[in-house]
């Protein structure tokens, strides 16, 4: 079947603390975003001052820190569809694409190796592939596969994780499953987009 090349999702503005001064996600969006969109925001120097401290904290800062400050400095989408508020029971519209996130790499380095590995993929067809705002993981943004189509989102998710661990050997975040997980954008000058979905 024939996607829509501008599908939408929803796009969520930056964490607060709240009244126990604890750090949380925004729960209603603050507008919808696609492919396109979303490749322009990565690629600018928006979210680099934000992602270079959050390196620069790996060394020193507990993951709990780390988490918060995610939360705060980060803008971030849920690629799975159209929410009205962001929890599953709210999806309006659902969107052809799912994230997958591979986290814990040893450098860099090499998550910019796995980048250039996912988007070449024969079997999935990536939408984009960044590395991740802490810069030890991997974002791999891909349309549901004919061959997972006709299963829940949840078996979708973990049918593309085992593809990466038969793949590439890799370990997956097998815990992103839920429809509205949020994937945090950062800044990746070299993020992959597919060629289909680039507009002049």
């Amino acid at each position: 079947m024939m996607q829509n090349h501008n599908t939408q999702f929803s796009l969520f503005g930056y964490g607060y603390r709240n009244h126990q001064g604890e750090a949380v996600l925004q729960t209603k969006p603050e507008g919808v975003a696609d492919i396109w969109s979303v490749y322009q925001y990565i690629t600018s120097p928006t979210a680099k001052e934000a992602q270079d401290t959050l390196r620069a904290m790996r060394d020193t800062a507990t993951k709990a820190e780390c988490s918060d400050f995610k939360k705060l400095n980060f803008r971030f989408v849920c690629f799975r569809g159209i929410f009205s508020s962001r929890k599953a029971s709210a999806l309006k519209e659902l969107s052809p694409y799912a994230v997958v996130d591979i986290d814990g790499l040893p450098s860099t380095e090499e998550a910019r190796s796995l980048v250039h590995r996912l988007s070449a993929d024969t079997h999935v067809e990536t939408a984009l592939a960044f590395v991740s705002p802490g810069g030890l993981g991997t974002k791999w943004v891909v349309e549901i596969p004919h061959w997972l189509q006709d299963q829940t989102y949840k078996e979708q998710y973990l049918g593309l994780c085992r593809h990466v661990v038969l793949q590439y050997g890799y370990e997956p975040d097998w815990g992103c499953s839920d429809v509205c997980r949020a994937c945090f954008l950062g800044h990746d000058k070299e993020c992959f987009i597919n060629n289909k979905f680039v507009r002049l």
